[in-house]
């Protein structure tokens, strides 16, 4: 119907609105549907724009809701009467709240879709599709799909990105903010140290999502090796380390001396060479620091976070001479 029918059927009296008849067409939501996905399907069906279907509903002119805070103006006894659905049924198609939380790890578009459930239900998005840890559909199982999906992921990294996205749902759902915060730590971590890892884990981009998620299980399972691996060959990060986390030097330390013993063991390729003039030498070293945390990284890729300890030192180390071999 259009806006004019739909401001033929309402009606107020002393400000007060006066309870309305039900939609004529009502498509039934699907299953974990999101509410403004309904809602555009409900102005659709009942041949109406969205932002007069909105107003209609006393959602405010345009307003699409999607959160539960959207709705703490609604006048409750009209809307479920117009759209024929209780109050708790309304309120579970919304997304929760996590503004409380250390970061974002609920998307505010469509970040992921499931091209199997598009194909068979056009226009349709549901909840868990906005959820960070989601990566396979619930209704049907299908891997869900980034806006800029990447044919480049490994194994490994599909693996434990899978893993890091478990603890991140278990975190969120138990509300379990100690250990959001230690996520958060990580991340913080990570900035400082120069790496361009997204503020959110709802990146558009699967590689740089994938990589977010899979730091999860670095902090959660090997948080010092890890933090070792990120900081080998850089002692500029290990000083804004200190400052940025005063209150944990000592365990900064302990990291330090980590990526010391690791930076000893992989950079045997720059030993090996001598250089004719000391110039040289103070050229080559910023790249060789860079070199082996490159060589570092990739190990992990490869041979995953639970590897033993010599075998990712020694790929790493396989992998910093054939660096050394093709840059000469």
């Amino acid at each position: 119907m259009g806006k004019a029918r739909l401001e033929h059927s309402a009606s107020a009296h002393g400000g007060v609105w006066v309870i309305l008849k039900p939609l004529p067409r009502r498509p039934l939501p699907v299953r974990d549907e999101l509410l403004s996905s309904w809602i555009r399907r409900l102005a659709q069906a009942n041949h109406c724009s969205v932002e007069d279907f909105c107003g209609y509903l006393g959602l405010g002119q345009g307003r699409v809701p999607e959160l539960m805070k959207d709705l703490r103006q609604v006048n409750w006894a009209r809307l479920c009467s117009v759209v024929q659905r209780t109050q708790d049924e309304i309120e579970a198609m919304t997304l929760p709240d996590t503004t409380h939380l250390p970061m974002q790890c609920i998307s505010h578009d469509d970040f992921q879709i499931c091209e199997s459930c598009r194909d068979q239900r056009p226009g349709v998005i549901l909840r868990h599709w906005r959820f960070a840890w989601s990566l396979t559909c619930g209704n049907c199982g299908q891997t869900l799909v980034a806006r800029h999906p990447s044919d480049g992921l490994s194994d490994r990294l599909r693996l434990r990105a899978a893993r890091g996205a478990a603890v991140l749902k278990t975190a969120v759902q138990a509300n379990d903010l100690r250990r959001m915060r230690r996520i958060g730590r990580t991340f913080a971590v990570l900035k400082i140290l120069g790496l361009e890892y997204p503020a959110s884990f709802a990146s558009r981009y699967k590689l740089q999502r994938s990589e977010a998620l899979a730091a999860i299980e670095v902090c959660t399972n090997r948080p010092l090796l890890g933090a070792a691996i990120l900081m080998c060959g850089n002692d500029r990060a290990f000083w804004e380390l200190r400052r940025a986390f005063p209150q944990h030097r000592r365990l900064m330390e302990k990291v330090r001396k980590l990526s010391q013993d690791l930076e000893r063991r992989l950079p045997r390729q720059q030993k090996a060479e001598a250089a004719p003039k000391q110039e040289a030498v103070i050229a080559i070293r910023p790249v060789a620091s860079e070199g082996a945390l490159q060589a570092a990284r990739q190990a992990i890729s490869e041979l995953g976070l639970n590897a033993d300890r010599q075998a990712l030192l020694a790929r790493a180390d396989t992998i910093w001479k054939s660096q050394g071999c093709v840059s000469h």
